[in-house]
């Protein structure tokens, strides 16, 4: 994890004064304390400063950023699990093996090269001889990324993370391509990612009107309706079909009978395949050091591992395979937030998670107040909606990993984010399937996997990446999302009148719990986090601005 800064200022080559504009430094500071470095540059009638601080977490030694050579100027945040040399990936990290690849491809067929690459990114990068300046984030947006302008116009800001206030305003730049600015054209240009989304040129709209340009397009989105055309049943419908509500929530045989199926195991065991070598990947990449000790790089049996843990099948089903890959000797942490308004901190999350090792993070309403104001509202900017508040807030505690006894050592934290997505976790996918059947929950599906993007991982990554931690994200790792995604929409979730709440949502992830010995996290009711947490008000509608952000 790395925070990562450029600054333009098209009718100045004083660098000078560009200095003076990195006013977000301590919130890039925090995204990676072990290390930071500033680069300036200088052109004929402009004026560019580069800033990066890093947290090592891959290769034997830290790269340290920004990187200059005679052709270019790079600032990197993401992890690459696989598509660059893997062979010396372990010994020298990915930082450099991917401004190689930049540079390599930078001129063409840059979208399809990127395409080959897994793992979360977000990068600048300025090529020296063309004058150009290209930036993007993955196609999951699983990376923060913003970019702010003046009000006169004549200077540009790209940062991880911004602050309320200032200047400059902001706005996510969406995971729709990569983008490229010509310094000396004054032009920004965009080549889309080469698949279907119906969000593209919305998204592209809403740039131009920030930035109060045109975007010109080096060559047309696939635009298109992503539901399969045939929805005919098999085999596996019919199965589904032929399920009984068990008599008690003590029985699970459903799950029973699901797995007894060839064509039902078959979809659980590839998940499964997947989901382990997603977590084991997520899991290795990092030094054998905690928080604490790494700064001397004394080797320790602490936790380097956290997982942000609510007790529900999706971080169930996540611990579970961790377990599998940390070393034996060394504990994970289970970080679970609580808020005052529940009752002696016990939120149903922390209710339903007793048997499990919790770092429970007890928050005061006076202490998420005084956060919110002095700090969280600017990671959560340029977002401000009170859904955007209360997860913002919810995850900052938990990933701060601080209890009334304990401060988390882990450098990595593993979430469940992007499961309710894939797998049909929202009570809204079940309202879908009532009203208009399989295609409309089909629907649901692909506008929920499109929006989350724009909704809430670059937010979710400038919350928790505060606290010197990494986001790691195995549901959304490229494998495992190529899959879930082709399957028919009855193969991984099934909220019909047919079962009952906490069987047939997420129906695969529940059967692969299940197949996991987790009985009881298998049948969980979903919770939102920020409900869970009790963190929200739920008379407040999700959507509307919060008086609370003040931007």
């Amino acid at each position: 994890m790395c925070g990562i800064f450029c600054v333009l200022n098209s009718f100045c080559n004083n660098c000078d004064n560009l200095v003076s504009q990195l006013i977000f430094e301590a919130n890039i500071k925090n995204r990676g304390p072990d290390s930071f470095n500033f680069k300036v540059l200088s052109l004929q009638q402009s004026s560019l400063a580069f800033a990066s601080s890093v947290l090592w977490l891959q290769g034997q030694t830290l790269s340290p950023q920004p990187i200059e050579d005679p052709e270019s100027v790079f600032c990197y945040n993401g992890d690459i699990f696989s598509g660059l040399n893997d062979s010396i990936q372990k010994e020298k990290g990915d930082t450099h093996l991917f401004h190689s690849f930049l540079k390599e491809h930078i001129s063409s067929d840059l979208l399809n090269g990127l395409g080959k690459l897994h793992g979360p990114y977000a990068f600048i990068f300025f090529d020296k001889t063309n004058n150009k300046l290209y930036f993007a984030r993955d196609r999951f947006g699983r990376r923060s990324l913003l970019l702010g302008r003046n009000e006169e116009g004549d200077t540009l800001v790209l940062t991880s993370v911004a602050k309320r206030n200032t200047q400059f305003r902001f706005i996510e730049i969406p995971s729709i391509g990569v983008f490229c600015f010509d310094v000396l054209k004054n032009s920004f240009e965009v080549d889309f990612w080469p698949y279907k989304n119906k969000n593209f040129y919305t998204k592209l709209k809403e740039l131009e009107a920030f930035l109060k340009t045109d975007i010109s397009i080096a060559r047309p989105a696939s635009e298109g309706d992503c539901v399969p055309d045939d929805l005919s049943e098999n085999a596996n419908l019919v199965l589904l079909r032929g399920l009984k509500q068990p008599e008690s929530l003590e029985t699970y045989t459903i799950f029973t009978e699901l797995l007894n199926c060839p064509t039902w195991k078959k979809n659980v065991y590839t998940l499964r395949n997947l989901l382990e070598n997603a977590v084991q990947q997520r899991l290795a990449a990092q030094p054998e050091y905690c928080k604490s000790c790494i700064a001397e790089k004394k080797l320790c049996k602490h936790a380097t591992t956290g997982i942000l843990f609510s007790g529900g099948v999706d971080c169930a089903v996540l611990a579970s395979l961790c377990d599998q890959y940390v070393d034996k000797q060394r504990p994970i942490d289970l970080l679970n937030v609580s808020f005052e308004e529940a009752k002696n901190y016990q939120s149903p999350d922390r209710v339903t998670g007793k048997d499990w090792n919790f770092v429970e993070i007890n928050v005061t309403k006076e202490s998420l107040d005084q956060e919110r104001d002095r700090h969280i509202a600017d990671l959560i900017y340029p977002l401000n909606t009170i859904l955007d508040d209360s997860l913002g807030c919810a995850l900052w505690f938990a990933s701060k990993g601080q209890s009334s006894h304990y401060v988390s050592s882990a450098r990595i934290l593993i979430v469940g984010m992007g499961a309710d997505e894939l797998f049909g976790g929202y009570r809204r996918h079940r309202t879908a399937f009532k009203r208009y059947s399989w295609k409309g929950l089909q629907e649901s599906l692909d506008d929920d996997w499109m929006n989350l993007p724009y909704r809430n991982l670059g937010r979710d990554d400038r919350a928790v990446s505060d606290h010197g931690r990494q986001l790691r994200t195995p549901y959304l790792d490229e494998n495992v999302v190529d899959f879930v995604r082709e399957l028919p929409s009855w193969e991984k979730t099934y909220p019909t009148n047919d079962l009952p709440e906490g069987f047939g949502e997420k129906i695969l992830l529940r059967s692969l719990a299940y197949e996991l010995g987790l009985r009881n996290a298998a049948t969980l009711k979903k919770r939102a986090l920020q409900f869970g947490s009790r963190i929200a008000n739920p008379k407040e509608n999700g959507k509307d601005i919060s008086p609370r952000l003040d931007t």
